[in-house]
């Protein structure tokens, strides 16, 4: 007839095994002896050997209990089983490594940096101490002594005996020099050693102020911004725009530069001329090295569409001019003359037109006609010559009025 065995707590599950007449029971790790089964003394010392050895061996045991005991030979530490998994009795794991299997509230020593931890249930927890006693690893605890003579406590961060960080409450030199450490900031400072490169690595969040400053008066490079403020550059270096660095504003010997550096491209000045915007006032060829006015398309060095207006002109005027009127101003007294020089093809010779100072206003009239004006330097006589083209000589007296008119038939 079958019997069962009843664990200590009724509510398990199971809480209970069935052991039939005549065989083992082997739901655990201890074998449960069915009535008239031969063997059985075997099997009884095996269990008390099972139990007095905790079940030692290097893997656990296939079956275990909630509570049952398993001496683990790798760790060299007794384990108990606690329903999903076995975690050590008493004691703390001695590794160079976060442990596997580990319960909530178990205790490990890290054999690198010699300090103790525990497990929460998704991560190790330092305990302390919260100095490595590992100096080639780990944080270390240093005084520093300044440039004034005061001592500074710092904490230093150091991996394979290089300090790659010291942190520092204060500011100040370090008055016996520290490799990678000319100065220490207040705050988290990375060595500035070429060899180690130290640096931050990851994602952080925006910075909400940089050095009291609010992040929103910051001027990006890679966004259009408004600036409220005045910008300087403080140095002579061009001011570059252009995808291909097009224009530059810089300072040289000369004075201040507007430089287009793509070949052949001109320079205009624009303005919103009575809502037209992008009106060109001003364009600089770049392909002629000529400057239009009112044009883009400049023809000379200075073409101008529209009025000029100026106060004087210094040079010579050269080419062809056309004006409906060209008054003249004597110069110095109001009794000198004024005078219109035509220079002649020889050096040398020209003709000059003087005009007194006048007793009125006079008007010359050159009537829109063909024919020969006679000077003084004339024979004062008419001769055929004149009249071989149909012409008309007309005396006026001072009024205006024809006097006398000779017309030559021609020849």
């Amino acid at each position: 007839m079958s019997y069962n065995v009843y664990k200590t707590n009724p509510l398990a599950s199971p809480n209970q095994y069935t052991v039939e007449d005549g065989v083992l029971n082997q739901q655990t790790d201890i074998s449960f002896i069915g009535k008239g089964y031969a063997g059985y003394g075997e099997v009884i010392a095996e269990n008390f050997l099972h139990l007095l050895e905790n079940f030692s061996n290097s893997s656990q045991p296939a079956n275990p209990i909630t509570g049952q005991l398993w001496y683990d030979e790798n760790s060299g530490k007794l384990k108990v089983y606690n329903g999903s998994q076995f975690g050590p009795v008493s004691g703390a794991s001695y590794v160079s490594y976060t442990p596997g299997n580990l319960s909530p509230g178990d205790l490990f020593v890290n054999a690198a940096s010699q300090q103790l931890y525990f497990w929460n249930g998704s991560a190790a927890i330092l305990v302390g101490p919260p100095e490595s006693t590992d100096t080639a690893n780990g944080l270390q605890f240093v005084a520093i002594t300044d440039t004034t003579n005061v001592i500074r406590n710092v904490t230093e961060v150091i991996n394979n005996g290089q300090t790659i960080a010291i942190i520092s409450n204060d500011a100040f030199t370090p008055k016996t020099g520290i490799a990678g450490y000319p100065t220490i900031a207040q705050g988290i400072n990375l060595t500035q050693d070429p060899a180690i490169a130290a640096k931050f690595v990851g994602t952080a969040t925006n910075a909400n102020f940089l050095n009291g400053v609010s992040d929103s008066s910051f001027l990006r490079n890679d966004a259009n911004a408004n600036l409220t403020g005045t910008m300087t550059i403080a140095n002579n270096t061009p001011l570059t725009l252009g995808r291909n660095s097009d224009l530059k504003i810089k300072l040289d010997f000369s004075g201040a530069v507007f430089q287009n550096v793509t070949q052949n491209a001109g320079i205009s000045f624009k303005v919103n001329d009575g809502g037209i915007a992008g009106t060109t006032v001003l364009f600089i060829d770049g392909a002629t090295a000529r400057v239009g006015i009112g044009t883009q398309t400049p023809s000379t060095a200075l073409d101008v569409t529209g009025t000029v207006k100026a106060t004087a002109f210094s040079g010579p005027i050269t080419g062809a001019v056309s004006t409906t009127g060209v008054t003249i101003t004597p110069s110095g007294s109001p009794s000198a003359a004024g005078s219109i020089v035509i220079q002649g093809a020889t050096s040398g010779t020209q003709t000059k037109i003087a005009i007194a100072n006048p007793t009125g206003a006079n008007t010359i009239t050159l009537p829109n006609r063909s024919g020969t004006v006679i000077t003084t330097a004339d024979s004062n006589t008419v001769t055929a010559n004149m009249l071989k083209t149909p012409t008309t000589l007309q005396i006026l007296n001072s009024a205006g009025s024809i006097l006398k008119s000779l017309t030559g038939a021609g020849a």
